[in-house]
């Protein structure tokens, strides 16, 4: 009876320390904008949940399977140059697969170089093309925008510049767009049992960030509260119990 009684109590303390264990956000910036990490470590408390972020400018990803959220900070893909090698693309697409979470801020696309788009599922969903700042976007009536734009601010204006365009609808589910509709504003690319937040929000400036501010702790939120939660786990404990109590 006392080895059953201490079984269950170590099971609660692992279940309890599993709950309440820090969020990770990985942020990969510094090599072309500083201005973002400053701002985005700021937004440390999510409904009570704590988050934790970790900056890094090595496109390795060092640690990225320790993290719960990756954020790909401004022109850190895309600068005039593709950075990402075929070993940190799989990376990536393991990471969400596995239930990870990507938030990407603006890329650069030049006119005869789109942004390249192999670190997604599939490298058609999307085309990288150049186009001037926007500040205004049109909000979807896709059920996956939830609060996005409500909470914690109520958000009505970004800055946007090179964007993502030509989206595969049948795959990337739009939560904002510009340009008219023709772009990708913020887009929702959901594979295995992770997701991509697709945006084309640029950071590049001080200035940007500051009105950026306001979707940035937005999205922060949003990818908090659509990560996987460890609910399986709970269940089974609950399982283990009913049949210690039975025997």
């Amino acid at each position: 009876m006392k080895r059953t009684l201490c079984f269950i109590g170590f099971l609660m303390l692992m279940s309890s320390t599993y709950l309440s264990a820090d969020i990770k956000v990985l942020v990969l910036a510094g090599n072309v904008s500083q201005a973002e990490f400053p701002v985005l470590q700021k937004f440390d408390d999510v409904e009570g949940e704590k988050v934790v972020y970790e900056r890094t400018g090595d496109r390795a990803l060092p640690g990225l399977e320790k993290a719960d959220i990756l954020w790909i900070g401004q022109g850190e893909i895309c600068e005039n140059a593709y950075f990402f090698d075929k070993a940190t693309e799989d990376k990536i697409k393991n990471f969400v697969n596995k239930g990870g979470i990507v938030i990407s801020i603006g890329q650069d696309s030049d006119g005869g170089r789109p942004c390249e788009t192999g670190w997604l599922p599939k490298k058609d969903l999307v085309l990288g093309i150049e186009r001037g700042g926007v500040e205004t976007f049109e909000i979807t009536k896709q059920p996956e925008v939830g609060d996005l734009f409500k909470k914690p601010n109520v958000v009505k204006g970004a800055h946007f510049d090179d964007a993502w365009t030509n989206p595969d609808k049948s795959e990337v589910i739009l939560l904002a767009t510009i340009a008219g509709g023709a772009d990708v504003g913020i887009g929702l690319i959901k594979y295995g049992k992770g997701m991509y937040i697709l945006t084309s929000i640029e950071n590049e400036s001080a200035g940007d960030v500051s009105t950026n501010t306001p979707i940035m702790e937005n999205l922060i939120h949003y990818a908090v509260k659509q990560r996987t939660t460890p609910v399986e786990p709970v269940g089974k404990l609950a399982v283990v119990w009913g049949r210690l109590k039975v025997k």
